[in-house]
């Protein structure tokens, strides 16, 4: 839904079912006033990535306000679509007062210039800036009335688009990120059909786990991923392997999260290792004023990850998953493709995915990539419950497959058969399903 295209139908639409939404609210609650958040996106693309990331900022900027104001808030509905996110607020205080302090949010809040946030009183009068004697709001652009602005057309709508990547940039750098995040996870999962794994039409291979123990892991890890961001980028000069412990502790925590919200099942325990280097080599290199080439990442997680088979692996008893698989196969599994600064994505599923993408579209590249990963990766989840018979069989039939060069429908057969026998063997390619979500992550970060 994030990126895409709405009309003007849909959105004339939805200002009337934001009107109704408002009069049920002042309805069930006739003391209240309401605060109604939209943001300003001139483009086609009302929910765009940056809008988001705006929305969740300005949502939890007004949750924080109205509690330093002491101010009762009785309800709050939220709502993500192809026209814009949008949240109102029910809230016990008269409007007047509310007002003040959201207008006071819009002008000093560094993206409160793309914050639209409206007060309506009891009667549903929306109040306006000029009633209270305020000024009336300047363009993000330049310093001229914004309304003047949007009615000349003074702006187009490439230069509006790349003020505001360029505020959110400036402003929510780590928000941004922490969103891509959790955009590639859910992208991983949401991927229908899939071989052994859960997506949306099942749990493949796995009994205590479903799409919606997905959701719960994702939103626990998402808040950590600030946090390995800004970890590394807070200590960008010191010492690559101390900055990978650092986020190493941090992914410890986020772990103990995780399973907190899954109730002790293991969703993304590879994942999360991924992010936490991915994540780390991102604040090093913003700490350090760098860009987010392929080159600079994949430098910055090999120097993170520099002699991780030996530290983890070589020295101590195999007595972890990882290491039984090292000792037993010769191969380190994540830990060594961490250490190459996950040259298989740079070299392998990330140009094969953007090859794929454009001449086949999205879908079908994550599937297609998806059968490369598993059909080169030494994936430690399948050997893990199939033995090295259950790893050679998974990565053997995913050669055959994409060697088939199949269109979607057929695509989709396949894998549905693929899904059956992989369920029947208990086998789950979980190693390949987050490097998948690391593809499609780096796809969008990356800077060319």
């Amino acid at each position: 839904m994030i990126g895409k295209p709405t009309s003007l139908d849909a959105i004339l639409q939805a200002k009337e079912e934001r009107a109704f939404k408002q009069k049920e609210l002042l309805s069930r609650y006739p003391l209240a006033s309401l605060i109604s958040l939209s943001i300003n996106i001139p483009s086609s693309i009302k929910l765009s990535h940056e809008a988001v990331v705006v929305h969740e900022i300005a949502y939890e900027a007004i949750v924080s306000l109205l509690e330093e104001e002491g101010i009762v808030l009785l309800d709050c509905e939220r709502k993500m679509v192809s026209t814009g996110a949008e949240a109102l607020f029910a809230c016990k205080a008269e409007a007047k007062r509310l007002k003040v302090l959201t207008c006071k949010l819009e002008n000093t809040h560094p993206l409160g210039r793309l914050m639209d946030i409206d007060v309506l009183d009891v009667s549903g009068v929306i109040l306006s800036r000029s009633t209270l004697g305020l000024s009336k709001r300047k363009c993000f652009v330049c310093e001229d009335e914004a309304q003047l602005c949007a009615r000349t057309q003074k702006h187009p709508y490439t230069e509006l688009n790349s003020q505001i990547k360029s505020l959110v940039e400036k402003h929510a750098f780590t928000n941004s990120i922490a969103l891509w995040c959790e955009r590639a996870m859910k992208t991983e999962v949401e991927l229908t059909p899939k071989p052994g794994l859960v997506d949306l039409a099942n749990s493949g291979a796995h009994h205590d786990m479903d799409i919606y123990t997905f959701y719960a892991s994702i939103s626990a890890i998402k808040p950590f991923v600030v946090e390995f961001v800004e970890t590394a980028q807070r200590y960008a000069n010191e010492d690559a392997k101390q900055s990978f412990v650092r986020v190493r502790e941090v992914g410890i925590a986020c772990e103990k999260a995780m399973f907190k919200a899954t109730s002790g099942v293991n969703t993304h325990k590879g994942m999360i290792f991924c992010l936490a280097v991915l994540c780390g080599a991102i604040g090093r290199l913003k700490g350090s004023t760098q860009s987010l080439s392929a080159q600079n990442l994949q430098s910055q997680m090999q120097a993170l990850c520099c002699n991780l088979v030996e530290d983890d692996l070589l020295h101590i008893k195999p007595n972890s998953a990882g290491a039984r698989f090292f000792y037993e196969t010769g191969s380190a599994g994540i830990r060594e493709v961490a250490q190459s600064g996950f040259a298989i994505i740079f070299e392998q599923s990330l140009p094969y995915y953007q090859a794929c993408k454009e001449e086949e579209g999205e879908e079908i590249a994550l599937k297609k990539t998806l059968l490369l990963l598993i059909s080169i990766l030494d994936d430690s989840t399948l050997w893990s419950r199939g033995g090295i018979e259950g790893l050679n069989y998974a990565k053997k039939k995913a050669r055959e497959l994409l060697l088939l060069k199949s269109q979607m429908k057929t695509l989709d057969a396949l894998l549905n058969d693929f899904d059956t026998d992989m369920i029947s063997k208990n086998l789950s390619p979980g190693g390949s399903a987050d490097l998948l979500a690391m593809t499609w992550l780096l796809a969008q970060i990356v800077n060319s």
